[in-house]
């Protein structure tokens, strides 16, 4: 039986990528290095007289994510096997892995930055709960799909993958975690709004 703290640190461990990839977009935005790379990924185009995504969301984004939160899931692996036995109560994680978990976190963050300017919200404007889970919907999607391919069928993918105490202690610590994350950006004068 895991404690737990235990069951905490194998829950962070595995959607650490996909956090990593979520938070990054924000803080290379200000970076002159890749100034150039920061265009909208909708080109500014619109549908039904609306941004398909807005402004907010860039291929510098998109691909320093999705780099950032791959090394970071790569480098984990890497660490897990020394570890001296506490790995034994972390989840797997593969290279793969972390590229689909920072790909599908990204994903998913696109996905509700699409319906919010579809319900007319604004850019930058709260969607409580669609604001802090999205990311995480999209990166277990994505983790889903590689674990059912690789274990070549989906029933129980989910629970080999994570297990489902880890699942719901991830959906309860992330609103937190992500309205942390938005502060200190703000603070830090990388966002415009603390939420």
């Amino acid at each position: 039986m895991q404690t737990l703290i235990e069951l905490l640190a194998g829950a962070i461990w595995f959607i650490f990528p996909a956090y990593v990839a979520n938070s990054i977009p924000v803080d290379v935005s200000k970076l002159k290095l890749l100034e150039k790379y920061g265009k909208p990924i909708d080109g500014g185009r619109t549908l039904n007289g609306r941004r398909i995504l807005g402004d907010g969301k860039t291929w510098r984004g998109l691909f320093s994510g999705i780099i950032a939160g791959t090394l970071f899931g790569g480098l984990q692996a890497m660490v897990a096997p020394s570890l001296n036995g506490g790995s034994q109560y972390l989840p797997e994680l593969t290279l793969t892995l972390a590229f689909m978990l920072a790909t599908g976190a990204l994903l998913g963050d696109m996905t509700a930055s699409f319906i919010k300017r579809r319900i007319n919200l604004r850019p930058g404007q709260p969607a409580p709960l669609m604001d802090q889970l999205d990311f995480v919907a999209g990166a277990l999607f994505f983790a889903w799909i590689w674990t059912s391919v690789s274990q070549g069928t989906t029933a129980n993918a989910l629970e080999n993958m994570i297990g489902y105490p880890r699942l719901a202690v991830i959906i309860i610590m992330t609103p937190f975690v992500h309205l942390l994350g938005n502060f200190i950006a703000w603070a830090w004068k990388l966002k415009k709004n603390p939420w």
